[in-house]
Parts: structure tokens; sequence; C-alpha cells
């Protein structure tokens, strides 16, 4: 099942949904402190030789910002 909602990527691959990073966030990712930019769509023909993982690693408290 492939995923149609807009996310956003930081370089080291964390990645938040549309929503969170924008109005949570701010922009800047929680584990690494980068920029929180667009995720990428990897063309058709390019997932047929090169799927997208099936491996999901959440965090148990979810979408949060660094209170401190």
């Amino acid at each position: 099942m492939t995923c149609r909602l807009p996310a956003r990527i930081c370089t080291y691959e964390c990645t938040f949904c549309a929503n969170c990073t924008d109005n949570r966030l701010k922009g800047i990712c929680p584990n690494c402190g980068g920029e929180l930019v667009r995720r990428p769509v990897r063309p058709p023909v390019r997932l047929a030789s090169h799927p997208a993982s099936t491996k999901r690693v959440l965090k148990p408290a979810g979408c949060q910002a660094d209170s401190g």
C-alpha cells in the first residue's frame, strides 16, 4: 500500500506528516535538528527495481517537538 499523504523528510530520512512538520515541529527535525523538506517522489519505473522500504520505525510518543 502506498501512502499518498504529504510528508516531510530530513537528510537522515526521518519522515513526518506535513501537518506535524508545519504546526508542531516548525520545519525542524526533532531528531537531528535539520530542515524538514518535501519528500521526493520515486518515479514508478524506479520503484519496480528499487521498492520503498516496508519497515517502519515509530517513536512511542509520536510526532512531538523537543520541549528543551
